[in-house]
């Protein structure tokens, strides 16, 4: 009878515990995944997580995620929600300076040198070795080209890391780079020279009297100029005149003084805010005059110590308003100054908190917690991509580049001159220096790939470029990668009869990476439809392979929508046997990199 009561009394604490850990578990996972679009702002975090590691600087964000580095090189991802999205092993002590892009591929480097790119799911797409690690973040281009500075020399890679450039600016860079309201990146080296590189390796330089601290890009319409800020609080301006001369397309201005040293700046078109020291916000317009000044959350009027620094205070300008954000808070206005709400972070951060599009501020404590707050509920109105987010300020105009030295030049269409063109730009290509003449170059391969369209005697009998040579051609405008050409190849894919020229632009696509709209897999399925009595297998198995290379780079929600084509694929009963085989074993390939799974 006692024995029984034993036992009783264990089956009793057993169901107890099950019960426990089960209610534990659900609450746990609740915090982990919160419905960022039910939560109402508030003092308290929506959702926290222990990361081990000290985060120094600001966290990194893009298309609704971040990535941290600590101090001890781990990197790891979240998603805004809170789920945990990946940790990644950089095979060495990760430098805090990365990158990420609009499809929210991270770039980083290790303490060797070695420059790798990830996907949003944490699986490596490639890398560069650099022999020695970078001390600026790379800057990222508006149609997916990565700027990576080292010492004196920039190079420029495509998003899948083909070579574009490689240039020796003549002086180690002293200023961390930053994309222009040109789409170019503009430093400062260590001989006193302002430079401004563009995406084709273009440089335009003006000699500074000093180093400045902050630099901002403007945009007055017509006019692109730049606000030098320095520690005094001194300012100069530097206009941009893109009709001058070489060597003469730069001009300095003076400006008014700050009244204050500035520590955070951001501009919006031709405005520009600052946060300065004590804690003050001003507005200022193209010419520095003035137009509003507010306290911050920093200010000792508003209980603030009054003593900010540089690296504990960055800026957020755009539709919304502007917002200062610092190790202790945030404070936001709109455009026209008027103060919209204070937060005031309950732990200091160790790094400035970032503030991301969702509202939510991402702030790591100096206990090395992560911890996320609704801190806006005032959306965005830019148009956004239902893939990637917002779309690039700009464009390169590569995707429509003005015509070639050679548009006009009937002898272009002769064997011949084809050959002696095609071995031109593929020597310039393996050399990884095509650098100023891409604009040239991928207009002449857009011409002849696509000389057909609007040609009223064109013959398919007789073509002015034969497919052989139009394969190639499709195959060299891949390398140089631009994610603007991408809707060029959609075009010829859709229109071209020929079947060899339509796997040359499903193979272009994959190699290039990247999608701008996921548009490729409606072209895909339009054309490989059960209704089509001229599907061939060679097509289908280059546009299955596309889709699989453009659901690695750019990871959910594109690579669920791709893995639903591929499926589809494979039960279409005119593509043979063998082929639904490689079909499925790219899929197979796919959910191992679990990238079947919705991001949440």
């Amino acid at each position: 009878m006692k024995c029984f009561k034993v036992i009783k009394y264990n089956r009793l604490n057993y169901f107890l515990i099950i019960f426990f850990v089960l209610f534990v578990s659900v609450n746990l996972s609740a915090q982990q995944r919160v419905d960022v679009s039910s939560v109402q702002v508030g003092a308290a975090p929506m959702w926290e997580a222990r990361i081990g590691d000290t985060v120094r600087g600001t966290p990194h964000l893009q298309a609704s995620s971040v990535v941290l580095v600590g101090e001890n090189g781990t990197v790891r991802s979240f998603f805004m929600s809170g789920t945990p999205l990946w940790d990644f092993d950089a095979r060495g002590r990760a430098v805090p300076y990365i990158a990420r892009s609009y499809e929210a591929a991270t770039y980083i480097c290790n303490s060797d040198g070695v420059f790798m790119a990830i996907n949003r799911v944490g699986r490596e797409l490639w890398r560069l070795n650099l022999g020695k690690p970078i001390s600026y973040e790379p800057v990222v281009g508006w149609d997916g080209r990565v700027f990576i500075s080292l010492d004196s020399t920039m190079t420029c890679r495509t998003a899948s890391g083909n070579a574009l450039w490689t240039i020796d600016l003549g002086s180690p860079i002293s200023f961390a780079p930053i994309l222009d309201r040109t789409g170019s990146v503009a430093t400062v080296l260590q001989n006193n020279d302002f430079i401004k590189v563009n995406q084709f390796s273009v440089i335009d330089r003006i000699r500074l009297d000093r180093q400045p601290v902050m630099i901002v890009s403007l945009n007055e319409g017509n006019v692109f100029s730049y606000i030098l800020m320095y520690q005094n609080g001194e300012m100069e301006k530097i206009v941009f005149n893109n009709s001058a001369a070489s060597g003469n397309r730069l001009s300095r201005q003076n400006l008014r003084a700050l009244p204050a040293s500035p520590v955070a700046s951001m501009s919006k078109d031709a405005q520009f805010a600052v946060t300065l020291r004590d804690g003050r916000v001003l507005n200022l317009d193209a010419q520095g005059s003035v137009t509003w000044t507010r306290n911050s959350h920093e200010a000792a009027e508003e209980r603030g110590p009054a003593n900010l620094t540089i690296g504990q205070a960055q800026m957020v300008f755009d539709e919304r308003g502007v917002y200062t954000v610092t190790i202790r808070g945030i404070s936001a206005f709109t455009a026209e100054g008027r103060r919209r709400f204070v937060h005031r972070l309950q732990t200091v951060s160790s790094g400035v908190p970032a503030l991301c599009d969702e509202g939510l501020l991402w702030a790591c404590g100096v206990d090395n917690v992560l911890r996320v707050y609704k801190v806006d509920v005032r959306p965005r109105t830019v148009p956004r991509n239902r893939f990637y987010g917002f779309e690039p300020e700009g464009t390169y105009g590569m995707g429509n580049p003005p015509p070639s030295p050679w548009a006009r030049d009937g002898s272009r269409f002769h064997d011949v001159e084809q050959d002696r063109a095609y071995e031109e730009i593929l020597a310039v290509i393996r050399s990884g220096n095509i650098g100023r003449n891409e604009p040239i170059y991928v207009a002449y391969m857009m011409e002849m790939i696509g000389f057909f369209i609007g040609n009223p005697h064109y013959s398919p009998v007789r073509p002015d470029v034969k497919p052989t040579q139009r394969v190639r051609l499709i195959n060299l405008l891949a390398l140089v990668g631009s994610r603007e050409t991408v809707p060029f190849l959609w075009n010829i894919f859709d229109k071209d009869p020929e079947p060899a020229i339509r796997r040359a632009c499903a193979d272009a696509i994959g190699i290039i990476g990247v999608d701008p709209t996921g548009r490729s897999f409606h072209s895909y399925n339009f054309l490989l439809s059960p209704n089509n009595p001229n599907i061939d297998p060679q097509l289908v198995l280059a546009a299955s392979s596309s889709i699989a290379r453009l659901c690695r780079f750019s990871g959910p929600p594109l690579a669920p929508e791709g893995i639903r084509v591929l499926r589809y694929f494979t039960m279409l009963p005119s593509v043979p046997n063998h082929v639904k085989a490689q079909i499925r074993d790219e899929l197979e390939g796919l959910f191992r990199d679990g990238l079947d799974q919705p991001m949440q």
